[in-house]
């Protein structure tokens, strides 16, 4: 074999969590790890899927899922879930001798989440539009799904694993919008969860993946293979051959990237038929992989050290490959330009933000019931105060003199809120001396906790236009309440923070979690200060409300940053391309680039409202004696022009996309043609106001 020497190393954050939980067993798994053990999971919902034709349904009557005193025969829940009786954690028991017989496959899966398992049939089955949320189960591994339309915008992810997240062992994979979504995804697994965004339809098949069985493509078509071991890791136990062959009608050029880490010497091995045998064939190892080769039969083959029945667990096991066929090589894509609110390797802020430069309105909620407890009280209270720095070093500037800064208000909520800090808390401003718990008080009433920060943001003077402004809630209390009033906040333009003071054995509190903006709930802001620093810089990310302009995440997958691929205004009247420049320059932007499919994509469906005459819309892309230039100044090597593009005739200097064609081609026009065209602008900022 020949092995390919990895450049830019890629390792996963997930790496850091290890291992003696799981929320995804197999049969083995069960009959080893769980009957009769000491495992616990605190999840509200257990589900069991059986393989198709599943017969040793007599040995389930035995074994059962039991909370508070509670116990459901496996055989009574297959092919179903079962809500958890009480607050108490499931066990899985069984009387003995055990007869489980394990070479018929189930998969039990534990959720605090709705769950909606889908079984992964044989054959394919249609979804005319995806569910928003599915968690799809094939108990005998390979999981395929067929993209048939997509429309819309917002992103189709797949994560492995079911639950509510990370702390359910439910793990991001990847995520593509309608343009770049592949054709085919193929995923070694027997547990995986889809998600499809609101502003996204979306028709696919789901099927069985046979091992070795081929999928038949085309040019200009896109696959994803993927498989991880971090949620439950069944591909290692040797059963099942975790292989997929692509074959195309045609030779034709084939671009691979693959984002990898194994363990134990596990690796995927490439064959093309143009190799000449098996034995040439490519060994890729953990990290960040890119090849091209022209051919016409693609095999990939995920290379595992089998693991005996009794020891089979999750493994930090991952990757994602990604097949184009035809065109150029897959340009990587280049960071978004806005936004950027990195921390480097010792936790601080990188060198492309300042924190000082954070301008934003925030009211912070201290909760000091008994919920919280005396030492997460403390915790928060001397957090907050790093807030502001040090005496030789600023964090939050408070100055309210300078071009940026940002006010700062605190409640302690106890039975009722008391204002410490009415939006003037400043560097040197204590918490610790005027908080204590309020004993016999179990929680705090989040909902009064909110209408009070809501009633100081709302006062505060003076008035600032246009600055965001957010609710920071530290606490431990997770009652339920009316969503209604937190969500029109959310929803117009305000932030919610939760940073929930869970202690470390305890899962993650569902309301908490929904009341927080998506990406704002944490439960492990306090390890370092910082982290709530980059939400704050996070938040400060936004369009303005008042300019209708529309953000653009770009490759951006945080969801807590909306707006870090720019802000967006249709203009929906069709002119010259330097009148459409000199429009958008008023505002301080410039005709929008387009880099990849998913950002041409994204500004024809801002464009297709607009109804033009002319099918046709202007990109920041022209010809100059130096050649084809960007508005934006990028040098990003992506191209889509149509066939026989650009028209070399000599007043065809203007680039334009083709609506007519569903995927989006380029061609060079006159530029005096009155063409529609989108306008992109810098989102405000740390360090940016004029957005």
């Amino acid at each position: 074999m020949l092995t390919i020497r990895m450049v830019n190393s890629f390792f996963f954050f997930f790496l850091l969590i290890g291992g003696a939980q799981a929320f995804v067993f197999s049969c083995n798994e069960i009959k080893y790890k769980l009957i009769n053990a000491n495992l616990e999971e605190p999840t509200q919902y257990v589900c069991l899927i059986s393989q198709d034709g599943y017969t040793n349904v007599d040995a389930l009557k035995n074994i059962y899922a039991q909370s508070d005193k509670v116990s459901t025969s496996f055989a009574d829940m297959l092919g179903q879930c079962v809500e958890r009786p009480g607050n108490a954690p499931w066990r899985v028991v069984a009387d003995l001798p055990l007869t489980l017989d394990c070479t018929q496959e189930l998969s039990l899966i534990f959720t605090s989440s709705p769950p909606n398992p889908a079984h992964v049939p044989e054959t394919p089955f249609a979804y005319d539009h995806f569910p928003r949320e599915l968690i799809l189960v094939r108990p005998q591994t390979g999981i395929r799904i067929n993209k048939k339309q997509c429309s819309g915008i917002g992103n189709f992810s797949v994560h492995t694993g079911a639950g509510t997240g990370v702390a359910e062992y439910r793990f991001p994979m990847a995520s593509w919008g309608c343009a770049d979504m592949p054709d085919w995804i193929v995923s070694f697994e027997n547990v995986i969860t889809v998600m499809t965004d609101e502003g996204m339809d979306l028709s696919a098949e789901i099927a069985s993946f046979r091992a070795n069985s081929e999928i038949a493509v085309s040019q200009y078509q896109r696959m994803a293979v993927m498989s991880s071991g971090r949620s439950d890791d069944l591909q290692l136990s040797g059963k099942y051959t975790n292989s997929v062959v692509f074959n195309s009608d045609a030779t034709t050029t084939m671009n691979l990237k693959c984002n990898s880490y194994f363990e134990n010497g596990d690796y995927l091995s490439l064959y093309t038929n143009s190799m000449k045998s098996k034995s040439d064939s490519l060994r890729i190892t953990s990290g960040e992989f890119s090849w091209s080769d022209t051919s016409s039969l693609f095999e990939l083959d995920y290379q595992t050290i089998p693991v005996a029945p009794q020891d089979l667990w999750d493994s930090q096991d991952n990757f994602v490959c990604e097949f184009t066929l035809g065109g150029s090589t897959i340009p990587v894509n280049n960071p978004d330009p806005y936004c950027q609110c990195g921390l480097d390797k010792f936790g601080m802020p990188d060198d492309t933000w300042d924190p000082t430069q954070i301008w934003l309105d925030i009211a912070i909620i201290l909760d000091t019931s008994e919920a919280m407890g005396a030492v997460a009280l403390a915790d928060a209270s001397t957090l907050i105060e790093s807030f502001f720095g040090t005496e030789g070093y600023d964090v939050l500037n408070t100055n309210t003199n300078a071009k940026f800064y940002t006010r700062v208000g605190l409640i302690a909520m106890s039975d009722k809120a008391e204002i410490l800090y009415n939006m003037n808390m400043t560097k040197g401003d204590s918490v610790t001396d005027h908080v204590q718990i309020k004993n016999g008080l179990k929680q705090i009433d989040v909902l009064a906790a909110f209408f009070a920060a809501q009633n100081m943001l709302k006062d505060a003077q003076p008035k600032r236009a246009n600055t965001r402004q957010v609710i920071y809630y530290m606490t431990d209390s997770a009652p339920t309440f009316d969503p209604s009033s937190p969500n029109v906040f959310k929803n117009s333009f305000g932030i919610i923070i939760v940073n929930d003071f869970v202690e470390s054995d305890v899962i993650e509190q569902t309301s908490l979690k929904e009341l927080a903006s998506p990406g704002y709930y944490s439960t492990d802001l306090q390890d370092n200060y910082m982290d709530s620093i980059q939400l704050f810089c996070k938040a400060n990310c936004f369009c303005r409300p008042d300019n209708d302009r529309v953000a653009y995440t770009g490759q951006n997958t945080d969801p807590a940053v909306k707006a870090s691929g720019g802000c967006y205004h249709a203009p929906p009247t069709g002119v010259p391309y330097d009148n459409l420049k000199s429009n958008c320059g008023k505002g301080g932007g410039i005709i929008a680039s387009v880099h990849d499919a998913k950002k041409a994509d994204f500004l024809n469906q801002l464009v297709a409202p607009t109804t033009p005459k002319l099918p046709y819309f202007w990109i920041g892309y022209t010809k100059t004696d130096a050649g084809w230039v960007w508005e934006d100044k990028s040098t990003n090597p992506y191209t889509h022009w149509d066939v026989n593009e650009p028209n070399p005739n000599s007043v065809s200097k203007c680039a334009y996309v083709d609506m007519t064609n569903s995927t989006l081609p380029w061609g060079a026009g006159n530029c005096n043609t009155g063409f529609v065209g989108v306008c992109e602008y810098k989102p405000c900022s740390a360090g940016n106001d004029n957005c």
